[in-house]
């Protein structure tokens, strides 16, 4: 048996990441606060003074972190070699190559705003390509949901989408979505089959490796030993880098390529409201309108998916 069909075999999974039914209905509602909470910390960590260094740090905390774990519970490593490439390239689309595109697009002066609503193309991008590779099949109201999902983030961010930025930004962005889409197809392809502890490990590893080049070239490896710099490294390390893409990877794991990553809908709308007493920032009637919209297109893809 290839690589490949090894990694198309979905009764490969690791057994110890079986979830019951109750915990898979709770998924949902756990990943999208976690993957919203790294825009608030990482709001934190920049307010502070850390720039691109707290991504490269963060992967390195993370990738110790989990690798001890890993090492520990004694987890499986991969017997292919060419998985580990596989797992490498994973690692710097969906970490690298997003969170550096959207690092580098927003010090060209694009707006947090619109860079947020450009990722959010990302489910449409995902879903479109995944029928064809993977042979899935969305309904025409799944589709449609993933439009109103769309449309309800474009909503949430109307009164913050302004205009003005150097085209290099705006490229820049385009690249981060594109990471962050290469990445999740490529993950769903290659990665069915690798225990998640040691799969993850491995990618950010690759995320380590070509983020800190990147740091040491742009601003330097030093951040701040503030309280809000290193709880910012250590929520980031370990509640996106490692909860956050694990739970993404059981999403992909069990139902659509475009299914799962619908959530990201709901992540601007939801970062909006808990920064309100977070960070002190005010919300507006157009987040309310936009989260409601965009709930009902995530509730039209994910119902039509597990009937």
């Amino acid at each position: 048996m290839t690589a490949a069909q090894e990694c198309r075999e979905p009764r490969a999974a690791p057994r110890t990441w079986t979830i019951g039914r109750s915990a898979a209905a709770a998924l949902p509602v756990v990943f999208v606060p976690i993957w919203s909470s790294g825009y608030l910390a990482g709001t934190i960590g920049a307010r502070s003074g850390a720039s691109l260094a707290l991504v490269a740090w963060r992967f390195l905390a993370a990738f110790a972190v989990l690798g001890t774990v890993a090492l520990v519970t004694r987890a499986p490593w991969p017997k292919d070699r060419r998985m580990y490439a596989h797992l490498l390239v994973t690692g710097v689309l969906l970490q690298t190559v997003q969170l550096g595109g959207v690092f580098f697009g927003l010090g060209h002066g694009v707006p947090a705003g619109l860079s947020s609503l450009i990722l959010s193309a990302c489910p449409l991008i995902v879903a479109a390509v995944a029928v064809p590779m993977f042979s899935e099949r969305l309904t025409g109201r799944q589709w449609a949901g993933l439009a109103l999902g769309l449309a309800g983030v474009v909503v949430c961010l109307s009164e913050n989408l302004s205009g003005g930025a150097a085209g290099a930004g705006y490229a820049y962005t385009g690249l981060a979505l594109a990471g962050l889409a290469a990445g999740t197809l490529y993950q769903k392809r290659f990665g069915g089959s690798v225990d998640l502890r040691t799969g993850t490990t491995v990618q950010l590893l690759g995320a380590t490796l070509t983020t800190f080049p990147l740091a040491m070239a742009h601003g330097g490896l030093r951040i701040p030993l503030t309280t809000q710099a290193l709880g910012s490294l250590a929520w980031l390390a370990i509640v996106n880098s490692i909860g956050a893409l694990i739970l993404l990877f059981v999403l992909l794991r069990r139902g659509t390529g475009g299914a799962a990553t619908s959530l990201l809908y709901l992540v601007p709308p939801v970062t909006a409201v808990l920064a309100v007493p977070i960070l002190g920032q005010d919300i507006t009637a157009s987040v309310i309108l936009g989260m409601a919209i965009s709930g009902a297109g995530v509730l039209l893809v994910l119902t039509r998916a597990r009937s």
